[in-house]
């Protein structure tokens, strides 16, 4: 699971962030809609990524979500097209809440705003 969260996630964005050409930038952004999309459908049956429990995969995943919304798809066009998680990707939106609500530690541990406007 971290393999592919790095791969065409956490990676994938900045790709798009930082292509070089057209095509490397479709290609960065076709891996993060495939990315986008597997979290979606594993957590529309799971409460987090491996099942029940929070674990070093949902740590991983978290950061790009969490900024997501507010840098990387406005930014770098991560995704292919400007979406929202609210919206586009509600499982994803919702776990990110979850995460957010009731993990210790989570809520203080990124300020969300300053984490986007460094980017701006």
């Amino acid at each position: 699971c971290n393999q592919w969260i790095y791969e065409l996630i956490n990676n994938g964005v900045y790709r798009c962030g930082f292509s070089t050409s057209q095509r490397a930038y479709e290609q960065a952004a076709a891996d993060v809609s495939r990315g986008l999309d597997k979290c979606e459908r594993i957590l529309l049956e799971r409460k987090y990524l491996l099942g029940e429990q929070f674990t070093e995969s949902d740590i991983m995943l978290l950061p790009t979500m969490l900024r997501f919304d507010g840098v990387y798809a406005p930014l770098f066009g991560a995704g292919s097209k400007l979406c929202r998680l609210e919206c586009d990707y509600p499982a994803i939106f919702q776990w990110m809440k979850r995460c957010w609500n009731e993990i210790d530690g989570v809520s203080e541990s990124i300020d969300v705003p300053d984490a986007c406007e460094s980017y701006y």
